[in-house]
């Protein structure tokens, strides 16, 4: 059995394959119904914006309630916005960006790289894209026949001078993919008659006055006469879009739903696979003298990891991402409406004191995430409901000792608690991660809770977890 329609397949790891597809497909591909039967299932099952790919390495997840939700639309509306596009003195709101587009024909897996304009409604926090390409394209139109949609990537490219001037690296990068739907116009949309053409008309008006579909059609044909007014510029706006029809194809990418990435803010993550990356975090609290911010484990802490530091200069000015629509000084600049959403989370109010305390709530919210990176109960089971969030109970010293002589060698992680240390320092909560090397000796590393104790300091971004979904409706 062949496939007859398009089937959504994308993820990044397949963008590399898709590079290679035929550009065209247009004849059923020659398998055995087997062999076809079981990519079917797969390919319906792929895409790069499925909630299977949520992060649960942060305690505050964003997707959970409407106002985070909000928080994150808003966070790729800045992530893509690039600046208004001037070109020949005209000023297109929004600017393009660059993309990939992945579909699959006949079993066979393609990739579109398209220039999409966003648009996004600050009412309602929808959004949507629009692009342009050679008409009757190929790819395009049995992507908008498809009736599944298509799956869209962007990542941003960090830049040399993001590098040399901001000092940003791959850890602060950050991206977008989303299943979406795609509505292709064409000519044949336009049949001359004025009633059934005149929505298509006000439809596309709208895209073309939003969009930069090429520099020919904004620089020499979408610029009109000043003293055009009402009918008379409505019948030139018509008569140029009659005429772009002729030679391109305009469509229109809704998503559905969106992964956002923002690993700027991202939190430690320690786990037994990397926790010897992290052996420079061990330090002793109660050491004569001992200073936290002068400790070596400190200062580790804290490259490793941006959510610490992205709120306090001088570095928050190397992290600008948020500060091309409100400047960092405004309550609106977006990350610093995120450390508020964090502090109303943990704190229970958006502007605590410097030293402030988690609040009972908080730190049973802090405890779910420092010791199951999220993955017991949080804000996911309790619809956004802090008080219910459960937290894990801690092993003691001495319990950790006596496991860990008793299961030599096996791969397990324990949280405890070190009674000895003062409760403001990361090495009162300890994780102990246990199992073999790749020479079969059993070993053991002590590492301080790095991630609960930035989580419980006031006024960061850190526990907002690194990967979000946004459903659109």
């Amino acid at each position: 059995m062949n496939l007859t329609k398009l089937t959504v397949a994308v993820t990044a790891a397949f963008a590399g394959a898709m590079l290679m597809a035929p550009a065209q497909a247009a004849e059923p591909a020659k398998s055995s119904p087997a062999a076809t039967t079981g990519a079917t299932k797969k390919l319906d099952a792929i895409t790069g914006a499925t909630k299977k790919r949520e992060s649960a390495s942060g305690a505050i997840k964003l997707a959970n309630n409407p106002e985070g939700q909000r928080l994150l639309r808003e966070m790729v509306r800045d992530f893509i916005f690039t600046g208004d596009t001037v070109f020949d003195g005209q000023k297109i709101p929004g600017g393009r960006v660059m993309v990939a587009m992945g579909t699959a024909d006949q079993n066979v897996p393609e990739v579109i790289t398209a220039e999409l304009t966003p648009d996004y409604d600050e009412a309602t926090g929808d959004m949507v894209f629009y692009g342009t390409t050679a008409k009757d394209s190929g790819k395009i139109l049995r992507a908008s026949r498809s009736g599944t949609g298509i799956s869209v990537a962007w990542v941003k490219q960090l830049r040399p001078n993001e590098h040399r001037d901001y000092g940003w690296n791959y850890y602060d990068s950050y991206g977008i993919s989303f299943l979406g739907d795609l509505k292709v116009h064409r000519s044949s949309d336009l049949n001359g008659d004025e009633a059934h053409d005149r929505p298509v008309l006000d439809a596309l008006d709208k895209i073309m006055s939003r969009s930069l579909p090429t520099i020919k059609a904004w620089g020499m044909v979408w610029k009109f006469d000043p003293k055009l007014k009402g009918d008379d510029l409505r019948k030139a706006r018509d008569f140029e879009i009659r005429d772009f029809m002729s030679y391109e194809d305009v469509y229109v990418v809704k998503p559905r739903s969106m992964i956002v990435i923002n690993y700027f803010a991202r939190p430690l993550m320690i786990n037994p696979n990397n926790a010897f990356v992290y052996g420079a975090y061990k330090l002793n609290s109660n050491a004569k003298g001992f200073n936290l911010k002068k400790s070596a484990g400190y200062k580790a802490a804290l490259r490793d990891t941006n959510c610490a530091v992205v709120m306090t200069e001088p570095e928050r000015s190397r992290y600008n991402f948020f500060d091309g629509r409100y400047p960092k000084s405004s309550p609106k600049n977006l990350l610093n409406r995120l450390a508020a959403y964090k502090n109303k989370a943990i704190f229970g109010t958006e502007k605590p004191a410097a030293n402030a305390k988690p609040t009972e709530e908080g730190m049973k919210l802090i405890g779910s995430y420092a010791m199951n990176r999220g993955s017991v109960k949080g804000l996911a089971d309790t619809g956004g409901d802090f008080s219910k969030a459960g937290a894990s109970n801690l092993m003691t010293k001495e319990q950790v000792e006596k496991a860990v002589a008793e299961n030599q060698g096996k791969k397990k992680s324990y949280h405890w608690e070190d009674t000895t240390k003062r409760a403001n320092m990361p090495d009162r909560f300890m994780v102990t991660y246990t199992g073999r090397d790749s020479n079969g000796r059993p070993y053991r590393t002590d590492i301080p809770n790095w991630s609960r104790y930035f989580v419980s300091q006031p006024n960061n971004v850190c526990g907002i977890a690194t990967r979000s979904t946004i459903e659109f409706k």
